[in-house]
């Protein structure tokens, strides 16, 4: 087995990459999922109510509690804000890298660890989720925490009891679906080894015991809220309960196109979607993982391998499905394709790697000069000095490093220049942060307009109004909302308009500056009031 030239430089280089991604803490929540759960977790302070989910004025039924309950933990410690929102799930996400180290240093030793680590924090999607936070960078940390102390179990059976808390974590993050990541690696690791023992072991019994014990907080919580209350109206329905939606519908129910939220599958979609996600490592990890279903009978360990190809199979057979479900099993690809590289020469993937990586940073280039973020000279420097130091990592050996280079830019990219200048036109965070300078306090109204990033920003209620307006108040509406005004005849005074986009649906037509006025949206706050003429 070769070692590579890294053990020495290993902790440089995790500190470069937590660095490039600190501005990412402080970057505005994006609407439509970071900004909706952010604000549930916002509501659970302000309403003191641990038990309940609100969002968008009524109760909520879609995930679990638990990432909900550890950034109202965060707010109540920190404060209400960005920062607050996505400090734990970007502590959790590092908590994986260490998890997914460990895992790796057990079966494979010190240097495959080193590397599976620095593949995990630098894949691309795992970099844009550690900005745009939702449930993900919890369960991955979650799912491969689970995975090291059950393979600890093996040998002390008091390790199933960290093993069951993290399993009933991911549960109470995601939904029952994630005993499947969970468990059929360990399965498929003692069938392949033909350790049928295991399966009279007392302690996996407990384990799973233990893990129905440890969830039993969202199991009451959901029945208070729910169950308890057939006459409440959820997803049109009344007589809905909680605990059925938390234990099937959620995740099975989307599965197999069953529940009350729907979605249109492609079977091939997360194997095309990983080509980019998984970037700079996409095209070796489907080589090392068609190199590791040939030799099936060889290696030290099958878990990453199941668990790996028993959700992709699920993920890929379900009829709802986004880019960011493969998150959480970067942790296992991580392992599977270090496991690979640690024994190939290294000139076979050195050349693939560099050109991935100068392709990266000659995008992310191209798109600066299109698109010119606030500052986007900088990022051009920035640029240079990413090819300099491509030129000079020349040597086979350099071969993680150059890697990390294209990783590294897209961080700085994303965090520094892109999405600080892309969240100016997101309107309702822009108009809530206006709202909070000119009107603080003052509790306004969505009318016949919605926005999750102005009612997280905002810092009063805001409260939904349909019906007409008999005093004077502050309203936040779209196109619709005035055009109603307008034709009622109200009276109101345009106290600010703003230009409006949904950041995370992104076309040709909005970067480039020429045309990007064209797609643009606006909202508007307006003060309703019969003394005020309509401009």
């Amino acid at each position: 087995m070769q070692t590579y030239p890294l053990t020495t430089r290993y902790t440089w280089c995790v500190a470069i990459i937590i660095l490039s991604l600190i501005p990412g803490l402080f970057t505005t929540l994006m609407e439509p999922d970071a900004a909706l759960y952010a604000g549930i977790a916002k509501q659970i302070v302000w309403r003191n109510d641990w038990v309940n989910l609100f969002a968008d004025g009524t109760d909520w039924l879609d995930k679990p509690h638990l990432p909900f309950w550890i950034s109202a933990l965060s707010f109540k410690i920190f404060g209400i804000s960005t920062f607050a929102y996505k400090l734990p799930a970007f502590l959790c996400w590092l908590l994986g890298a260490r998890f997914t180290y460990l895992f790796a240093r057990h079966f494979y030793g010190t240097g495959t660890a080193q590397i599976a680590a620095l593949i995990y924090l630098t894949a691309l999607h795992a970099i844009i989720s550690s900005n745009d936070v939702r449930a993900e960078p919890y369960l991955t940390c979650f799912l491969i925490a689970a995975s090291w102390y059950l393979v600890q179990a093996v040998r002390s059976a008091w390790y199933i009891i960290p093993a069951a808390l993290f399993t009933a974590f991911a549960l109470m993050t995601k939904g029952p679906f994630v005993l499947i990541t969970i468990g059929s690696g360990l399965l498929l690791h003692w069938i392949i080894q033909k350790d049928w023992r295991q399966f009279l072991q007392w302690k996996w019994y407990v384990y799973l015991l233990l893990t129905v014990v440890f969830t039993l907080p969202e199991i009451w919580c959901l029945y208070l809220q729910f169950d308890a209350h057939p006459e409440k109206v959820i997803f049109g329905r009344q007589g809905v309960s909680g605990i059925r939606f938390f234990l099937w519908e959620s995740q099975f129910g989307r599965f197999f196109n069953t529940g009350p939220i729907k979605g249109h599958g492609d079977p091939f979609f997360f194997l095309h979607t990983l080509l980019w996600a998984f970037l700079p490592w996409s095209l070796l990890f489907y080589l090392a993982l068609f190199q590791r279903l040939r030799k099936l009978k060889k290696g030290a360990e099958w878990i990453t391998l199941g668990a790996s190809l028993f959700t992709l199979l699920v993920f890929s057979l379900s009829s709802f499905q986004l880019p960011h479900y493969l998150n959480i099993l970067f942790p296992y690809f991580s392992i599977l394709l270090a496991a690979w590289l640690i024994d190939l020469p290294l000139k076979k993937v050195a050349i693939t790697q560099r050109v991935i990586a100068l392709l990266m940073v000659i995008l992310l280039l191209g798109i600066t000069l299109l698109f010119r973020p606030h500052y986007w000279i900088a990022y051009v420097v920035v640029s240079a000095v990413a090819l300099i130091a491509w030129w000079l990592l020349r040597s086979p050996n350099d071969l993680i490093k150059v890697s990390m280079l294209g990783s590294v830019c897209v961080a700085i990219f994303i965090n520094l220049f892109f999405y600080p200048t892309l969240l100016d036109y997101q309107g309702g965070s822009t108009a809530a942060e206006w709202k909070n300078r000119q009107f603080p306090g003052e509790i306004v109204h969505f009318y016949r307009s919605n926005s999750q990033a102005f009612e997280f920003y905002a810092d009063a209620q805001v409260e939904r109004r349909d019906t007409s307006f008999n005093k004077k108040e502050l309203i936040f509406t779209g196109r619709a909302g005035r055009a109603a005004l307008d034709l009622a005849g109200k009276k109101y005074k345009e106290e600010a308009v703003f230009s409006s986009y949904p950041v995370t649906r992104l076309d040709g037509q909005f970067i480039n500056p020429a045309t990007r006025h064209e797609g643009l949206d606006t909202v508007w706050l307006l003060r309703v009031n019969a003394l005020y003429s309509n401009k």
